[in-house]
């Protein structure tokens, strides 16, 4: 005897897709305005003669791309929403409930209904695509292939992700409410901890390890819109070539979507059809809902008020406390559906209390976090990516070290900066012998874990000739040849220079008697612009005479409480491997730099002749 019960029904599946036709429907027409019939009229403008179809139809296919993750993350909870409407309403809840289909079938038929809503529309579409090509001889069947892998890929995940979302929701507007929260919730929590943290914890530069790359992966549509896309290539061949840029971050989110679908399928099986209407269906999940609102809203409202009432530690606690009761009891009546919960107030009172011991933490420092300087002997290596100094009028400097006598300095560099925690992020000088330094570390110690600090503070220049002393240890730092070598750019390709800026700051001022006096009118080009540009054999000459001097000692010299005196300055602009402007570097010309001096003597003249420009013994300064 035939069974009763079924794991699909095909009646269902076809009654479901026949009555939330207008969202499939909408899917599709968008995508045949945006593809096909898009593909048509642009192939249609071509000039025959010229026309290179194949070339044009892939890159119509590989720009609209682009467009495939916006599509499915606002298609898919509407699908979702669509095909699970009957959890959400008491009499469709019931009725699906008597039918003679196991929970299993119900389930399977409403998702592949859903699916369908997202896959078959991306199948006609592609096809549709491929034979407009083909009409024009333009055999675009690789980047279609990956247009469609790209799109099944972000619609299975984006789909199975709203339903899992669906199935924890008892209210239809529930369900993309939890979608979008969960889509963005770790970013959001990092970017909020870590503008938290650079308010209250001295010395905060970011957050390291695995947590960063963890809440890139947990916020799909930025990982995807930075990893997944079509890259075409004209190679010398003339042959265009096709690679899937992001293959393996699909398939991960493929793998995270069967992960997602199993986990709906059992909430499913488990759910009480009573449930329908209430905004959490899932009772477990209704303290994690309650007091995940409390905490998010004491983080978010009370930044938001500490910002209008003002960014003081005692305005912004006292917001975050009060959000966080607020929060917890606005939590409490969307769960109840009545306003009378105000008599359950031991879990906003223990919310409050919570805010008050994490601030108490921070404000007070009992982690050691402010303090915490590592041991010489525990670390690896040190990445510095910001190192700045007032007595240096260079660039800013970048480097990585494993050597042990430039990580003892470093740490000692550290020390001073801890020390003057005090003071503020930006302690004022403490004598007319100090200045600024910009110092940010990011330590890989040896047991294999990170520590980042960044800092600005204050170092004495009168205590440079003292081993162990701050002024010290920045200078011995400076003074590494490979260092300077490579904050001055003498490791940039040669060949990527572009053009060399000249600038002299006293130029248009060498002439004035006083004060008052006007700039004489052949140096007004001096006066507006403060530069000459060489470019070509001059670029490279200038280039050469500068690692001469920097080789020789005499450009690149760094002394702790000396101001570089010379208000002449090389400005080197390098281009990247796409042509583009990648980068300039600055370098100061101190009166020691002969040979770069001598260069500049020989192009100036010529260079100032050429633009009708006269007065050019005062242009060297």
């Amino acid at each position: 005897m035939r069974s009763g019960t079924s794991f699909f029904n095909g009646t269902v599946f076809k009654k479901t897709v026949a009555r939330y036709w207008p969202v499939w429907a909408a899917y599709l027409v968008v995508w045949l305005v945006c593809l096909p019939l898009n593909m048509l009229m642009q192939l249609q403008e071509l000039d025959p003669q010229f026309a290179h179809y194949a070339y044009t139809a892939e890159n119509i296919l590989a720009s609209s791309a682009e467009a495939l993750l916006p599509a499915a993350v606002v298609f898919a909870p509407l699908a979702a929403m669509a095909v699970f409407s009957h959890l959400y309403n008491s009499r469709s809840a019931n009725f699906f409930g008597a039918l003679p289909v196991r929970r299993e079938g119900l389930f399977l038929t409403h998702y592949l209904a859903g699916l369908a809503f997202l896959l078959v529309p991306d199948l006609i579409v592609g096809v549709l695509t491929l034979l407009v090509g083909a009409a024009f001889g333009a055999n675009c069947l690789t980047v279609a292939l990956y247009w469609l892998l790209i799109a099944f890929g972000e619609g299975f995940f984006f789909y199975s992700f709203a339903v899992f979302c669906g199935m924890f929701a008892g209210h239809i507007l529930a369900l993309p409410a939890f979608y979008a929260i969960f889509n963005a919730l770790a970013a959001a929590l990092i970017m909020m901890f870590e503008f938290i943290c650079s308010q209250f914890y001295y010395g905060y530069y970011r957050f390291g390890g695995i947590l960063p790359l963890a809440a890139e992966w947990l916020t799909p549509t930025y990982r995807i819109a930075y990893n997944v896309d079509i890259e075409i290539t004209i190679p010398p061949s003339k042959v265009s070539e096709v690679a899937l840029q992001g293959g393996g971050t699909l398939a991960v989110y493929a793998g995270a979507a069967l992960v997602l679908t199993a986990a709906a399928f059992l909430l499913y099986r488990k759910r009480r059809l009573e449930t329908a209407g209430d905004v959490v269906a899932v009772a477990p999940m209704k303290p994690v809902f309650k007091y995940s609102v409390s905490f998010c809203a004491g983080l978010f409202f009370g930044w938001v008020t500490a910002l209008i009432l003002g960014e003081t530690t005692e305005v912004w606690i006292a917001a975050s406390v009060v959000w966080a009761v607020a929060g917890c009891f606005i939590a409490q009546m969307i769960l109840d559906k009545s306003f009378r919960v105000f008599k359950k107030w031991k879990g906003p009172a223990v919310m409050g209390l919570v805010f008050c011991a994490l601030f108490a933490v921070v404000c007070f420092d009992l982690t050691g976090y402010e303090t915490r300087v590592p041991d010489a002997s525990n670390v690896a290596s040190v990445t510095v990516p910001d190192l700045y100094s007032s007595w240096d009028k260079g660039n800013y400097t970048g480097f990585e070290t494993d050597d042990p006598e430039r990580i003892a300095d470093l740490i000692i560099l550290h020390r001073a900066a801890v020390d003057q925690r005090d003071s503020g992020s930006a302690p004022t000088a403490p004598n007319d012998t100090s200045g600024s330094t910009k110092l940010t570390l990011v330590y890989h110690l040896k047991s294999g874990g990170t520590l980042s600090r960044s800092y600005y503070f204050s170092i004495d220049s009168a205590l440079t000739g003292q081993e162990g002393s701050p002024a010290w240890a920045l200078e011995r730092v400076y003074s590494d040849p490979a260092l300077m070598e490579e904050r001055y750019g003498f490791h940039e390709p040669e060949d990527q220079l572009i053009y060399v800026d000249y600038t002299n700051r006293d130029w248009w001022n060498s002439e004035e008697e006083d004060g008052d006096a006007e700039p004489t009118p052949e140096y007004e080009y001096g006066r507006i612009y403060g530069q000459m540009t060489f470019d070509g054999v001059d670029a490279r000459a200038l280039l050469t005479a500068a690692k001469a001097d920097f080789a020789a000692g005499r450009l690149g010299q760094f002394h702790v409480g000396q101001y570089p005196e010379t208000l002449r300055t090389l400005n080197f602009v390098y281009e990247g491997d796409t042509g583009l402007r990648a980068g300039n570097v600055e370098i100061p010309v101190a009166d020691t730099a002969t040979e770069t001096l001598a260069v500049l003597e020989r192009l100036i003249p010529a260079y100032l002749e050429h633009e009708g420009f006269t007065g050019t013994e005062q242009v060297l300064g």
